[in-house]
């Protein structure tokens, strides 16, 4: 099951409240390009999923996965860090 820890809905949270984003907005994520070749992980702050999207809600927030990209990461963590800029990260990592 894709889990989303605190740090990761504590950071979309804050992105989406900077971007005045909607209640109902979040994070978006689709994964392009295959495991082997170095799969590309792309996000975006949104208003509300794309059509399809599948809605994994989370300590107050919302991820939007595109349907392959659910199937791709059903075992995975999201995560998040924020470097001394106050850039935020997002981690895709195996559960422990």
């Amino acid at each position: 099951m894709f889990t989303i820890t605190e740090s990761a809905a504590e950071a979309i949270n804050q992105l989406t409240a900077a971007q005045d984003v909607q209640v109902r907005g979040g994070l978006r994520m689709t994964l392009s390009g295959l495991p082997e070749d170095g799969a590309a992980l792309s996000v975006e702050i949104t208003s509300h999923p794309a059509p399809g999207d599948d809605v994994v809600d989370a300590a107050g927030t919302q991820v939007f996965l595109a349907r392959e990209t659910r199937v791709r990461l059903a075992d995975k963590i999201l995560d998040a860090r924020k470097d001394v800029n106050g850039h935020f990260t997002f981690l895709v990592a195996n559960p422990q």
